[in-house]
């Protein structure tokens, strides 16, 4: 875990798809960590982009409107997201893949 308490998933479709959209663990949490220092004490969501089936990062009040969009796991700078936080967004990905 780095010092942004980012922990990526490590198991299920969502780790797979974190994977495959951000190009591995590290470039993830890279990732991540960039969009908390922009999104300052807002934070930074991971959404399910429905109408790509992507993956992405949304910085509430900077990005605009997340329209067609599904959130996923919130961070806030300094707060943890652990495995618990990863169950749900797995759950979520699931059942929209479904209807894919």
């Amino acid at each position: 875990m780095t010092d942004a308490g980012i922990q990526p998933p490590s198991s299920g479709l969502i780790a797979m798809r974190v994977r495959a959209e951000f190009g591995g663990v590290d470039e993830f949490t890279n990732a991540m960590e960039r969009s908390l220092a922009r999104g300052g004490e807002r934070g930074a969501t991971l959404v399910a982009v429905l109408d790509r089936g992507d993956l992405a990062i949304h910085i509430p009040r900077e990005d605009g409107p997340c329209w067609n969009c599904v959130p996923l796991v919130h961070w806030h700078r300094g707060e943890p997201v652990d495995a618990q936080a990863w169950a749900p967004a797995n759950a979520i990905l699931e059942r929209l893949e479904r209807y894919r």
